[in-house]
């Protein structure tokens, strides 16, 4: 005799996914860097929504959140990320103009100013520039929002070039009468360098020479001016007579001249 039952075996699905977050946790980024999702797996391939809406590029901490539903309905415990943006760079400092510079010793020092690359304000430091001859440096400080400092310099290099100008006093050219005496008028510098004068070629005769002023600054400039001394016959030549005048003879007497001088 023959007989049969059966049994049913329903298969059910009601296991949750668990979500298994890729990368660091918490995870902390730089303030200017992109946000680069890391992802998350499921155990079971279910698909992971990730919301990444709360998260902003500025400083703080934000959260991500993954979640997970499986093909039964079967919702995955969430999982979140805590994604911290902090800033830990300092601001780059940009110099405007030349670094080094090179200005000439007189002219007055013009900053060229900085720009930072986060806007951070600067200070300036210039206070160990003299307008002398030598090498300064100016000082560039920018301290950011999170403390974050730089500094940078730049060196101001004062030269000196220029050679020194003479101005001579008194007339150029100068005209004097033979017979006269020469004097020297003199010259001045514009900085204050010595001038050595030479009036060696002065003969006193009718006639124009040269008389020469040289000056050397400290820093080896020189400069070299001409003044023209022309001596000059103006005065008519006075006759002086020899004997009386007037001179008293005999009739029938000869005159002898007596000349003059």
């Amino acid at each position: 005799n023959h007989s049969q039952v059966t049994r049913t075996v329903t298969v059910v699905d009601t296991t949750s996914p668990v979500i298994t977050l890729n990368g660091d946790n918490p995870q902390t980024i730089e303030l200017g860097s992109s946000y680069t999702e890391l992802g998350a797996t499921t155990n079971d391939g279910s698909s992971v929504n990730i919301n990444t809406s709360e998260f902003e590029n500025k400083i703080g901490s934000y959260t991500i959140y993954y979640d997970s539903t499986d093909a039964s309905g079967n919702h995955a415990i969430q999982k979140s990320r805590t994604v911290t943006v902090v800033d830990t760079t300092a601001p780059v400092i940009t110099l405007n103009g030349a670094n080094p510079q090179t200005i000439e010793l007189g002219s007055s020092y013009t900053e060229l100013g900085a720009t930072t690359n986060d806007g951070s304000p600067i200070v300036i430091d210039s206070s160990d520039f003299v307008n002398a001859v030598g090498s300064y440096t100016v000082l560039y400080d920018s301290t950011d929002s999170s403390g974050n400092h730089s500094q940078v310099t730049r060196t101001v290099t004062v030269v000196d070039t220029t050679a020194p100008v003479i101005t001579l006093n008194g007339a150029n050219p100068q005209t004097i009468e033979l017979g006269s005496s020469y004097t020297e008028l003199g010259a001045t510098t514009n900085d204050g360098s010595q001038i050595t004068i030479d009036s060696s070629d002065f003969v006193n005769a009718v006639g124009s020479y040269t008389v020469l002023y040289d000056s050397t600054d400290s820093s080896g400039n020189h400069s070299q001016v001409t003044r023209t001394v022309t001596v000059v016959d103006t005065t008519s030549p006075v006759i002086t007579l020899n004997g009386d005048n007037p001179q008293t003879i005999e009739l029938g007497s000869s005159y002898t001249e007596l000349g003059a001088t």
